[in-house]
C-alpha cells in the first residue's frame, strides 16, 4: 500500500501529539490529579503556581532560576516591564519557546529523513549501514562503509540536502 501524506498535515498530526503529551502527563502524574483545580488549569498554569513559591501570583528572577528558558531572557518575557512576570506573562513567553523547539525538532527530524532518502537512493551506498543524526541543521553520520570512496559519497550527499548546515562523519571503513 502506497500512501502519500502531504507534510504539513504530517508536521500538523506531529504537532498536536507532541502539544497535547504535557497536558496527559501532568493530569496523569498531578498529586492532587482530578481535583477541580487540576482539571481547569492549563499545564503553564500548574508549572506557574509551583514556581510562585511565596504564592503572590507573581514570578522573580530567583523564583524563574530553575526554569532554563529564562535564563538570560527576563526582560524579554517581562512585557509590561515591573520585575516580574505575572501568569499571562509567563505563559505567552513558555509557550513561544516551546513552540520554538518544537520547530527545531521538526525540521530537523525532516532533515534526517531527506538525507536518508538521498542515501537510499545511491545505488553505490549501503545506507542501511549508515545512522543519520541532525541537531540544528548540523547531521552526524555514523555506521561502516565499503571504501573510501563510499565515505566521500556518503558525506558529499548528506552536505546537498536542502537544511544541511555541517556534516560529521564517524563514518568507518570496514576492514
Amino acid at each position: 500500500m502506497n500512501i502519500k501524506l502531504n507534510n504539513k498535515v504530517v508536521y500538523a498530526y506531529a504537532l498536536a501529539g507532541v502539544l497535547a503529551w504535557p497536558c496527559l502527563v501532568n493530569q496523569a502524574f498531578a498529586g492532587n490529579a482530578g481535583s477541580a483545580d487540576t482539571v481547569t488549569q492549563s499545564p503553564l498554569e500548574m508549572e506557574f503556581k509551583k514556581l510562585d513559591v511565596n504564592r503572590d501570583d507573581h514570578l522573580s528572577r530567583e523564583e524563574l532560576a530553575r526554569d532554563k528558558d529564562f535564563a538570560g531572557n527576563f526582560e524579554r518575557a517581562d512585557t509590561n516591564g515591573d520585575g516580574t512576570l505575572v501568569a499571562d506573562e509567563y505563559g505567552n513567553f513558555k509557550s513561544a519557546a516551546q513552540q520554538k523547539r518544537l520547530e527545531l525538532f521538526l525540521e530537523d527530524s525532516a532533515v534526517t529523513a531527506r538525507v536518508k532518502a538521498e542515501l537510499v537512493k545511491d545505488t553505490g551506498v549501503k545506507a542501511l549501514n549508515i545512522s543519520v543524526e541532525t541537531y540544528k541543521g548540523e547531521v552526524i553520520l555514523s555506521g561502516f562503509v565499503e571504501n573510501d570512496d563510499q565515505l566521500r559519497r556518503v558525506v558529499e550527499i548528506a552536505s546537498g540536502v536542502r537544511g544541511v548546515q555541517a556534516v560529521k562523519s564517524g563514518l568507518s571503513v570496514k576492514g
